[in-house]
């Protein structure tokens, strides 16, 4: 319920006056949600409702409302730094222990997305050679002198020990 109401306030912090309609679209909920969103949210004293005339009313996030989103905006930024520091610690892990067995390292990438390029920049900044492969055909062609770091969940894996899920 925490997400749903921050999601509700980080609207009304962007928003101009947005309608209960209009918050619903943006966040997929249905408005009976979003009223009893907004209601708790005046209860918690995150909200202000001001009756602006007897169909329309206006939602004022208040000073604790906005402590509030900058809080969950801060643990979600901290919980996002942690997740790339474990990632990019796993990777070195990964990489020093089959550099030193002599290991080829091969990253099977599907399409370009941010783990991607954390892989491929931890693996730049700590010199480790390495290859990509873009087609599942060419895994046929690893010898079981190599390891493939994959994260793709579409990928047929047979040998444990010649693949490292990353993440």
């Amino acid at each position: 319920m925490d997400e749903k109401i921050t999601d509700v306030i980080t609207i009304l912090d962007r928003e101009d006056s947005p309608s209960q309609r209009e918050i619903a679209k943006q966040t997929g909920f249905s408005v009976g949600l979003v009223n009893t969103l907004i209601k708790k949210c005046a209860k918690k004293g995150l909200v202000k409702i001001e009756r602006l005339n007897s169909r329309n009313i206006k939602y004022i996030l208040t000073p604790e409302g906005i402590k509030e989103k900058t809080q969950k905006t801060i643990d979600y930024i901290k919980r996002s730094y942690q997740a790339i520091q474990q990632l990019q610690n796993r990777v070195a892990e990964l990489a020093f222990k089959h550099s030193a067995e002599g290991k080829k390292i091969y990253i099977y990438k599907k399409d370009e997305d941010e783990i991607y390029n954390l892989v491929t920049e931890t693996l730049n900044s700590l010199d480790v050679n390495y290859d990509v492969i873009y087609k599942k055909s060419k895994l046929k062609e690893m010898t079981d002198n190599s390891v493939i770091y994959y994260w793709n969940s579409g990928l047929d894996i047979n040998k444990d020990d010649t693949y490292n899920i990353l993440v």
